[in-house]
């Protein structure tokens, strides 16, 4: 057979491509236990030269040879003159040579370059391509083509798990996912549906789009329910905490209604699933118009998929949810529901005291009240150790003198409190209990002290609880009065919430008509409020006009027709006032059997009914919040302008008490200077009256200066000072009262606003250290003036150079002595002097000047800290009102915020009670 034949069939062989691949097509030309392959192929050569057949295939085959002897350039030699079919896979080799040979760029546009037909070499020059572009470190290059490789050819050996391999390496968790989700559906394979449900454990999926594994979830339900189970877990797991979390709900209802997903299979996740998502939807941070769309077709899937208790739970949401939103929900749903739910597996829980805790918890971080009275009532409703005896009948007065005759002293703790509670133990103690106040006092004074004395008015919703030793109660019991109970009072009086707390009742009947219509509509009020709390009756004993056995027929005519309404009640004779012993040991034995009386279930119904009084007292808060908050801010509006008003008053009187009192001191200080300008002149001219005859002339103007500036001293000293002193003495007794004034002015507003405020919010006190100061300075300016010695007569005027030059002329002639004398005092007298008056009067009343420049901040500052209070009181009021404004709006605008939830824990809570009845049911059959 000819080489040409050789090759022909060897291209039918389905794995020729594959030696191809490998370059062992050498292996076809030559016998296997040839030694020397060159040589071999050397001698197959030159026949098929000297034959002049196609030399291409033999120089292809040389080509494999020496690339896996390493001589890349003699094989690309020998790759480059193959001209027949293997031309592209001599090309793909030529590419590989230039790759191992470091090549890179050449290799790469060798690799482009090739025409291929052959899907095999496709994929492999996609493979190779592949991996040079991850050894340039070309990360988006390999991406494309590996994903292409995975698009054209995934069958082929390891394309799909390089190409994971290279996803989770470069951690491109979305292209990983897809390739799992592809191949899982394309093949079935069971390890692509484990990769693919590992991926989404570990949480790579969260931010993909549930839709993208319908595909897959659906083939797994076919064909593997572990795999199917499995992979809606991690799926649930990994979205539950995501943006697309309601986008995957609603995918799983559309899954479970296009799968019609039923009981036909043990399912050992999803139903744990499904609880555990309706759970986290009714406790998450989800808008009820969310959840509509949701919870209905999600509580579909869980009440045809649970078991076991968990059957029961989900009846009871679905009929919960359905009472609230018909329209969700079918009658056949509901209906199914309801018998799933009486033959449905039940567990004693006590779920209402945990839902209670959860609303009180939200109502906290709402600023919606601490609410201690219920969680009081709760807490008591949970001790299942006590058993609480209802006082009824009769006035509230005959029920204390009755309770007096139990419990002693205790009864008159608080006779007008709405609720009031005795219990049995060893030591005193009075808690004083109401919606935002819990106060415990160590005993019964004590009590009183602090609230000043019985007749205190208690609120609507207090509860007075007094622990002390009873002597006459057995233990284990305690004993309940409720103001309002039968009166006129309406039936949504804040007492009647601690309603539910009565295990039984005790009613007084009146001795002088026992059993009146009045005392039947009460009994008939208290069988609807609470129709399995058992009543019993105490009636008064006869004035003694009668026996014993007749007092007993009257009493058991009297059970007899009370029996037409309370079947099984009992009737016992006892004096609310002076009972016998034997009446008291009667009443201690009916006591003494009541207390074994409990019932978990019926405790666990009045809890949810307190919860159900609890959520309408946060409606109405949430009503009374907004009303209230509405009314704040216009009376804070109002507040805020009457302080704006009082800020510019305390600015106009400011302003004009500076102008009143620098105008005052001003006033003396221009006094001072008129004395000064009409004393000093004569003074200066009397000066003549120290000139003799027999004068020195030549030094007469020297000691007439000296003696007026003494004079001039000496007046200023014991005359201007003191008086000055006294006119500014004065004026600081007079501004001190107007002062006084502006105080009591504001005393007065301070007091106004404060009563307004209904707090000590405003202290308006103003700076009298001021005076202090004052009297400081001016005794300080007026101790001695800093006067400095006037050249009066000693100037340089023409008059003064003649005098003083005739003087030292004429001096030594006794004859002219008689003149001079009499030209000195002319010249004295007739002096203006005004000028010098002014500058004694400059120099001495200019610190009085700078004083008075200084008046203006001093008295700013007497009444700086009063504006500085109203100022801050207006700027306090004004953030005050813009935040509530801010909450206003918020709660008009999104009044879901605080609705929703208490929408939802109302819904929650008719679910309790769907499993309390049906456990009650299931109890009474």
């Amino acid at each position: 057979m000819n080489m040409h034949g050789k090759y022909m069939n060897q291209v039918i062989d389905m794995g020729f491509e594959q030696q191809l691949v490998h370059k062992t097509f050498y292996e076809t030309l030559i016998d296997g236990g040839e030694h020397d392959i060159v040589s071999a192929l050397g001698d197959i050569f030159f026949t098929a030269y000297r034959d002049g057949t196609d030399l291409s295939s033999i120089r292809f085959a040389q080509g494999e040879v020496y690339f896996h002897r390493r001589d890349y350039e003699t094989a690309i030699f020998k790759w480059e003159n193959v001209h027949n079919d293997l031309r592209p896979w001599a090309q793909k080799n030529i590419a590989d040579s230039y790759y191992e040979l470091g090549q890179f760029q050449l290799a790469e546009e060798l690799y482009r370059s090739i025409e291929a037909e052959s899907e095999t070499l496709q994929a492999e020059i996609i493979l190779r391509l592949f991996s040079l572009y991850r050894e340039l470190g070309e990360r988006e290059k390999a991406d494309e083509m590996i994903k292409r490789g995975v698009a054209l050819s995934p069958d082929y050996p390891n394309m799909t798990e390089w190409a994971r391999a290279f996803f989770e390496e470069q951690g491109d968790w979305e292209s990983a996912i897809e390739l799992a989700l592809g191949e899982a559906v394309r093949t079935s394979a069971r390890h692509w549906a484990d990769t693919l449900t590992g991926y989404v454990e570990q949480g790579h999926a969260r931010m993909m789009a549930p839709a993208r594994f319908s595909r897959c979830l659906a083939l797994l339900y076919e064909t593997d329910r572990v795999k199917f189970e499995r992979l809606v877990q991690a799926l649930w797991n990994g979205y539950k905490d995501s943006d697309v979390y309601f986008s995957w709900l609603a995918e799983w209802s559309s899954l479970y209604d296009e799968l019609a997903i039923g009981r036909d299979y043990e399912w050992k996740r999803i139903p744990s699933l499904l609880a555990e998502a309706y759970d986290g939807l009714m406790k998450g941070p989800y808008r009820l118009k969310e959840l509509v769309e949701v919870v209905p077709p999600l509580l579909k899937s869980w009440v045809n998929l649970a078991d076991g208790q968990g059957m029961a739970e989900a009846a009871a949401a679905l009929i919960a949810w359905s009472e609230k939103f018909p329209e969700g929900f079918s009658d056949e749903m509901v209906k199914n529901a309801a018998k799933q739910l009486v033959c449905a597996d039940r567990q004693s829980e006590e779920a209402g005291v945990a839902l209670f805790e959860e609303m009180a918890d939200w109502a906290e971080t709402q600023r919606a009240g601490s609410h201690f009275r219920f969680r009081w009532l709760v807490r008591q409703l949970s001790d299942l150790r006590t058993h609480r005896v209802l006082v009824a009948g009769a006035s509230r007065n005959e029920r204390l003198a009755f309770l007096r005759t139990v419990v002693g002293e205790a009864a008159l703790v608080a006779p007008s409190a709405p609720v009031l509670v005795w219990k049995n133990g060893d030591e005193t103690e009075v808690a004083k209990i109401s919606d935002e106040q819990f106060t415990v006092f160590a005993s019964i004074d004590e009590f009183q002290q602090a609230l000043g004395g019985r007749a205190v008015r208690f609120p609507d919703d207090a509860v007075i609880e007094c622990t002390a030793p009873l002597s006459l109660v057995p233990q284990e019991v305690a004993f309940l009065d409720i103001g309002p109970l039968g009166g006129r009072v309406s039936s949504h009086h804040e007492a009647l919430v601690s309603f539910p707390l009565a295990d039984s009742i005790l009613f007084l009947l009146n001795g002088d008509d026992p059993f009146s219509s009045v005392d039947e509509q009460l009994v008939l009020q208290l069988c609807e409020r609470a129709p399995r709390v058992p009543i019993h009756f105490l009636l008064p004993p006869s004035d003694g006009m009668i026996d014993e056995q007749e007092e007993l027929r009257i009493a058991r005519e009297i059970e007899a027709h009370i029996r037409t309404i309370v079947p099984r009640a009992n009737v016992i004779v006892y004096s609310p006032h002076a009972p016998s012993r034997k009446q008291q040991q009667a009443l201690a034995d009916l006591l003494g059997e009541v207390r074994h009386h409990r019932s978990s279930v019926r405790r666990e119904e009045a809890i949810l009914a307190t919860i159900h009084q609890f959520i309408a007292h946060l409606f109405r808060q949430r009503a009374e919040a907004e009303s209230r908050l509405a009314e704040s801010i216009v009376w804070k509006k109002e507040m805020a302008a009457k302080l704006n008003g009082a800020i510019h008053q305390l600015g106009d009187q400011q302003e004009e008490k500076t102008r009143k009192v620098v105008k005052a001191f001003r006033t003396v200080l221009e006094e001072t200077r008129k004395d000064l300008s009409a004393a000093i002149p004569d003074m200066l001219r009397k000066a003549a009256d120290f000139v003799r005859e027999d004068s020195d002339f030549a030094r007469l103007h020297l000691e007439l200066n000296d003696q007026v500036n003494e004079q001039l001293r000496t007046y200023i000293d014991e005359e201007v000072l003191p008086k000055l002193r006294g006119a500014i003495e004065d004026w600081i007794a007079t501004t001190n009262e107007e002062f006084n004034e502006c105080q009591a002015f504001l005393h007065e507003m301070g007091e106004a606003f404060n009563a307004m405020f209904g707090e000590e919010r405003l202290k308006l006190e103003c700076d009298f250290r001021i005076l202090a100061d004052w009297r400081r300075d001016i005794d300080r300016l007026a101790s001695g003036a800093q006067i400095d010695k006037l050249n009066i007569f000693l100037r340089r005027t023409p008059g003064q150079l003649l005098l003083k030059g005739a003087g030292k002329l004429l001096g030594a002639f006794a004859q002219n002595k008689v003149m001079l004398a009499q030209k000195y005092k002319q010249f004295i007298q007739m002096q203006d002097y005004t000028d010098v008056a002014e500058t004694v009067a400059g120099q001495l009343l200019l610190p009085f000047e700078w004083f008075a420049k200084s008046l203006e901040r001093d008295i700013t500052q007497f009444f700086q800290a009063p504006l500085a209070v109203l100022n801050e009181t207006l700027e306090r009021l004004e953030l005050e009102i813009v935040a509530q404004e801010e909450e206003l709006q918020q709660m008009r605008t999104n009044p879901e915020a605080y609705r929703d939830p208490l929408v939802l824990f109302g819904i929650r809570l008719r679910q309790c009670e769907q499993l309390t009845q049906a456990a009650s049911a299931a109890v009474q059959v």
